[in-house]
């Protein structure tokens, strides 16, 4: 709401991002306040080349990996910029979340963010694991 009631990209309202940012402490939260940032950051704001875009970028990321259920992992991947200097580590999180998952659904999934992320070779180790999921 504090987000909303500032001036459309101000720099207050971008300082209300960074704070919602700093204090989620779940990937809901984390989730939310990304649907906020969406048209925050004037000129290209939606994508992690502006500055004050890149450091919601790179902490959503840092603590999405930390915070986020598998769940939220690929639907933040599949809405928001990751950061690109933790795109694998992302992805890596992503195995570790669903390790022992026999539904190779879960697995298409990962292989699916691994695309998108380009992260070919763990894109490929997905496939893999949704095959062996599916007993083929």
């Amino acid at each position: 709401m504090t987000a909303s009631a500032a001036p459309p990209q101000s720099f207050e309202q971008q300082k209300v991002i960074l704070r919602m940012v700093e204090k989620a402490s779940n990937g809901k939260e984390l989730l939310l306040t990304m649907r906020a940032w969406v048209g925050v950051f004037p000129s290209g704001g939606d994508s992690p080349e502006a500055p004050g875009a890149r450091q919601v970028c790179s902490t959503v990321t840092a603590k999405m990996m930390k915070l986020a259920t598998l769940d939220q992992l690929l639907d933040y991947a599949a809405q928001y910029p990751v950061d690109p200097l933790r795109v694998r580590r992302f992805v890596e999180r992503m195995f570790q979340l669903a390790d022992g998952d026999p539904d190779p659904h879960v697995w298409h999934r990962i292989r699916a963010a691994a695309y998108h992320l380009k992260v070919t070779d763990l894109e490929r180790r997905a496939q893999a694991r949704a095959g062996e999921r599916a007993g083929r």
